[in-house]
């Protein structure tokens, strides 16, 4: 028999990788509209060639992902869950289009579980979005430090005036970081009704919400996994990344549907342990 040497993700190592089936009734695709969805827990979602990711689909359908450089998939697991695998060498995924991320009224909050190995700049993200639009209202979570380190820091515009959060200006650092070699749950919502920009590490938050939300992202934006917008690349893991056009809860500063994709992401991935006593979905799955 040939040797066929390309194969989908839907095998490895001789069987179907594992993917997520939970009895939660709270799940992305049914409780929540993604404006983008990358899970590298889903094999139907990506083609790989061996352990080299070959492509990725947005679950959503928004965007087209362009894998840049060489990722390694179906090498390194979470809880039995495929991960993917970046070498901070131009290894990156990439949106190939400029689409909407942002609502009307200028609402947009994002979730991802990641794990960084090293940084050698204060600019290494896990996720950023670069607008096309005028004024450039875009962001990124970066690490704001170098030599291994992780503060944190929420990156916003560069402009002089009609900024994102005149209180916030370039940038809010992070009162607590990540720690190397671990997985971490990271979300960042942008909410316009609410009046409010806030970052959370691990279901807390990573800094005192700031309510000075001015002027809104721009609606469409290109998605960055693992590279910000200067195109700096970051060395770590990622599992699974959302995006939402609309606000993080029922209304107001309310982010209990945030809440919602921090316990689903902990119980998931095998980070419920994370979680502080007091999240809601410490103990049992949204």
């Amino acid at each position: 028999m040939p040797f066929i040497g390309t194969v989908t993700g839907s095998f490895f190592a001789g069987r179907r990788a594992s993917t997520y089936s939970s009895s939660a009734s709270w799940d992305p695709s049914t409780d929540i509209t993604t404006a983008s969805w990358i899970d590298a827990s889903d094999d139907s979602n990506y083609t790989r060639t061996g352990t080299a990711l070959d492509s990725v689909t947005d679950k959503a359908g928004t965007y087209t992902i362009e894998v840049r450089g060489n990722p390694i998939t179906n090498s390194t697991t979470q809880n039995g869950l495929n991960v993917f695998d970046f070498d901070g060498n131009d290894d990156a995924l990439q949106s190939t289009t400029y689409s909407a991320q942002v609502d009307g009224s200028g609402n947009h909050w994002a979730i991802g579980v990641f794990q960084y190995h090293a940084t050698n700049s204060t600019q290494d993200t896990i996720w950023s979005y670069e607008t096309n639009g005028s004024p450039k209202r875009d962001y990124a979570i970066s690490s704001g430090g170098s030599s291994n380190t992780w503060p944190g820091e929420l990156d916003l515009d560069g402009l002089l005036s009609n900024r994102i959060s005149s209180t916030i200006g370039n940038k809010q650092d992070f009162d607590t970081g990540l720690t190397i070699n671990t997985w971490h749950i990271v979300a960042c919502y942008f909410n316009k009704t609410g009046n409010q920009i806030g970052c959370r590490l691990d279901g807390a938050n990573a800094f005192t919400p700031v309510n000075d939300y001015d002027n809104a992202l721009q609606a469409n934006q290109e998605l960055r996994l693992m590279r910000n917008r200067s195109s700096q690349e970051l060395d770590g893991l990622l599992a699974e990344f959302f995006a939402v056009a609309d606000v993080p809860g029922t209304g107001g500063t309310d982010i209990s549907t945030l809440e919602s994709a921090e316990g689903y992401l902990a119980h998931k991935w095998g980070l419920e342990g994370n979680l502080p006593a007091d999240h809601p979905y410490k103990s049992s799955a949204p």
